[in-house]
């Protein structure tokens, strides 16, 4: 068990907001308890005029192909519209945000483009600060089509090497633009790389 993560999924609809949520995990045969905590918003796409509306971003540094999870309750249809899962593997998010320098970091999130028939090109790319020093950057990646009608939500999948990258703490960000409407998003959290 220790090679594969345990991981659980549910799903609920919440309205815009700023939230917390708190999970508690129990080892059974030890009793140990174990808890996790993010504060996490919901934005109301509906509102955002300014700037480019995103998603929650998820940062994984494993792929694993469906069926090799431990024990899986859904159906081909619930896995087919879960925006973790693609080319038949679903990415696993850390939820440690440390990440192993012998891995690539995978980071998925989606744009938002209200009242749009088809997609409006977007470009994305990671920014890895140390302090206020920029220690490295990706190529912008240029994202022409994925327009979900119904959602409005077009998926990006950026793959980070980390091999370069001495080990240590950084300030890792998402950068989406929006040539078109001139319109940005910026998402920022600290992470941990590891030899």
């Amino acid at each position: 068990m220790a090679t594969r993560p345990i991981q659980y999924e549910t799903g609920f609809t919440l309205l815009p907001g700023k939230y917390v949520i708190k999970f508690l995990a129990r080892d059974a045969e030890t009793g140990r308890i174990g808890t996790y905590q993010r504060s996490f918003t919901v934005p109301n796409l509906n509102r955002e005029e300014k700037r480019l509306a995103i998603s929650s971003v998820v940062l994984s540094s494993q792929r694993v192909p469906l069926g090799d999870e431990l024990f899986s309750v859904r159906n081909a249809a619930a896995q087919s519209a879960n925006p973790l899962v693609h080319e038949g593997q679903k990415l696993i998010p850390s939820v440690t945000r440390l990440f192993s320098r012998v891995r690539d970091m995978h980071v998925f999130l989606q744009a938002y483009e209200r009242g749009a028939a088809s997609t409006q090109p977007l470009l994305a790319f990671v920014t890895f600060y140390r302090g206020d020093a920029k220690v490295f950057e990706t190529q912008p990646v240029a994202v022409t089509d994925g327009l979900d009608l119904r959602s409005k939500a077009v998926p990006l999948r950026l793959s980070i090497p980390l091999e370069t990258l001495p080990p240590g703490r950084y300030e890792c960000q998402v950068t989406v633009l929006e040539p078109g409407g001139q319109k940005a998003a910026f998402w920022r959290a600290p992470v941990l790389l590891v030899p």
